[in-house]
């Protein structure tokens, strides 16, 4: 297998409470809103520029693809399948790169209609600061990259559901309630 190219235009999209999506498939920071005969009514737009990708983007993605593939091969062997499949999977020095890395790394959408916005880290990774807004454009506020994430699910009256796995990877789901989340100036 090709060790593929890092940082390459996302796809991210979420269903918006009115029935539109709400898509990502550009490395700038532009969310288009279409509707369901496929009209782009909208686009939510910040002025965030993509990171341009160097040396040390580089290398942190290099490391990362390096984890990635021994966790794929470590859970290979916790699964301790009766049959044997065997794979090669190039190097991660065999990374081809974009010259920018994407501002957006994922959407979704709560139920209220807000949509964070998860951008991409320092070094490319997916934990970058998370943005809230309208579909309308207006501007809610930004979640530090170490404070409260986008969680695996949205539920009603602010439930908030989290996937997390122990060192087993044993999956527990967890629950909050999200109490408020006011506008910023």
């Amino acid at each position: 297998m090709s060790a593929g190219r890092a940082f390459g235009p996302p796809l991210a999209l979420d269903m918006l409470t009115d029935g539109r999506l709400a898509l990502v498939d550009s490395i700038g920071y532009r969310i288009k809103l279409i509707a369901t005969d496929g009209r782009v009514t909208g686009t939510v737009e910040r002025p965030i520029a993509p990171l341009p990708v160097d040396d040390r983007i580089m290398e942190a993605e290099r490391e990362r693809y390096r984890e990635a593939t021994a966790s794929l091969l470590e859970s290979g062997r916790r699964a301790n399948l009766s049959f044997q499949v065997q794979f090669e999977r190039e190097g991660a020095e065999g990374l081809a790169f974009a010259d920018e890395v994407p501002v957006i790394a994922g959407i979704k959408v709560d139920w209220e209609g807000r949509i964070w916005v998860e951008r991409r880290g320092p070094t490319g990774d997916d934990d970058g600061p998370t943005d809230i807004v309208t579909p309308e454009g207006n501007y809610i506020g930004t979640l530090p990259p170490e404070g409260l994430r986008t969680p695996d699910a949205f539920g009603p009256g602010g439930l908030m559901a989290y996937i997390e796995s122990d060192d087993l990877d044993v999956p527990t789901v967890r629950v909050v309630r999200l109490i408020a989340l006011e506008p910023q100036g």
